[in-house]
């Protein structure tokens, strides 16, 4: 049987066996470019870090850019998502420019997940309570799946703090299979999200790097741009 790490694997033995006062660590920064079938939507830059979180625990932050220039006055979303050493998100900044600044913030809690928009017409906020495994998503930010909730089947709730929405999910780990990225065949481990009316496609390379996204229903794929080195 061939060896492999599920996502993260290694990452997190590396925060087990780091100083709390560590200074933060870049572990994986990359381009995707989303797509609808030959046509690109828009590209989201990345990056994931190992790094004391405003709690003072070590854990990890997704940081992206997301911008979509052909939609009208275009769109641009900065998401920054702090996870516990779990991966499970405690805290999200958002930031939404589109003709309006928009700031939302989510807190994720035992009991209780608290989201709060700012924007110029004022501020308003609302609670829901928190339930078992969750993600933070955005329809139009793919990249916010570069950690996974682990990689054990089950149900996950998708929160999409933007939207204030939620969904829940079946999470079912396929293994390791090959698939194109890029125009280039990889062995990857292959995770999918699924509901009554959708399935999301996850790609992980056996480091835990995100690959590639796959939204079948939406007909949107993300991939990453550049070559692994």
């Amino acid at each position: 049987m061939a060896r492999h790490y599920g996502p993260f694997a290694l990452l997190i033995a590396a925060i087990a066996g780091s100083p709390t006062g560590a200074r933060a660590q870049l572990l994986d920064e990359a381009t995707l470019l989303v797509r609808r079938g030959d046509i690109v939507l828009g590209r989201e830059d990345f990056s994931v870090s190992r790094t004391n979180l405003s709690d003072g625990r070590v854990g990890f932050r997704v940081a992206v850019v997301a911008s979509y220039p052909e939609r009208r006055a275009g769109i641009t979303l900065r998401p920054l998502v702090e996870l516990g050493a779990d991966s499970l998100p405690r805290t999200v900044q958002l930031d939404v420019a589109n003709g309006g600044n928009r700031r939302i913030l989510a807190e994720f809690g035992r009991r209780r997940i608290t989201i709060r928009a700012i924007s110029p017409q004022g501020e308003s906020a609302r609670e829901y309570p928190a339930v078992g495994r969750v993600m933070v998503v955005d329809d139009s930010v793919l990249a916010l799946y570069a950690l996974p909730p682990g990689t054990g089947a089950g149900p996950v709730r998708l929160v999409a703090p933007r939207q204030r929405a939620f969904a829940d999910f079946q999470l079912a780990n396929r293994g390791m299979e090959e698939s194109a990225v890029a125009g280039e065949t990889y062995l990857m481990l292959h995770l999918v999200l699924m509901s009554d009316t959708e399935e999301r496609h996850l790609w992980y390379h056996e480091d835990g790097r995100l690959m590639k996204v796959e939204i079948p229903a939406q007909e949107v794929t993300a991939e990453r741009a550049e070559r692994r080195r």
